[in-house]
């Protein structure tokens, strides 16, 4: 026969296994990105990190730049584009000269869209990096 002693042992035994398990799977996914904002950060977070390097194509040293957090800045905002037309990587203030967001917009002035053999950005997505561009692509 199970008493209520048995029956409240079981219980908390059950709810204190459920807490290790839930603490070990979100240690293994990480820590969720924050609700994507204009951000350079919340950009990187939310973007560049799961959908640019975490895919390997623009990775710590890869393809015609690095998108990984601390670098992807230095290697966008005011850089020149290797390819034509001659534009910029990011033209702070300007999406429309700015070939990040042309990219990812699909335009045609600037070849594949990217990201390359993935699901194309959200509109949500894209409208952080064009204010964020629009706002004057700062650091933050």
């Amino acid at each position: 026969m199970i008493n209520s002693s048995t029956v409240s042992t079981v219980i908390i035994g059950f709810a204190f296994l459920s807490l290790i398990f839930s603490a070990a799977c979100q240690h293994e996914q990480g820590v969720a990105p924050q609700a994507l904002q204009p951000t350079l950060l919340s950009i990187q977070e939310n973007i560049f990190t799961p959908k640019c390097v975490n895919q390997g194509c623009h990775p710590g040293g890869g393809a015609p730049m690095s998108l990984a957090s601390g670098r992807a800045f230095n290697n966008l905002v005011n850089v020149q584009f290797s390819g034509f037309p001659p534009l910029r990587r990011v033209k702070a203030g300007d999406p429309d000269e700015s070939v990040l967001y042309l990219k990812v917009i699909g335009s045609p002035l600037t070849g594949d869209r990217m990201p390359l053999r993935l699901q194309r950005l959200s509109n949500d997505e894209l409208e952080a990096i064009r204010i964020w561009i629009e706002d004057g692509a700062s650091n933050n």
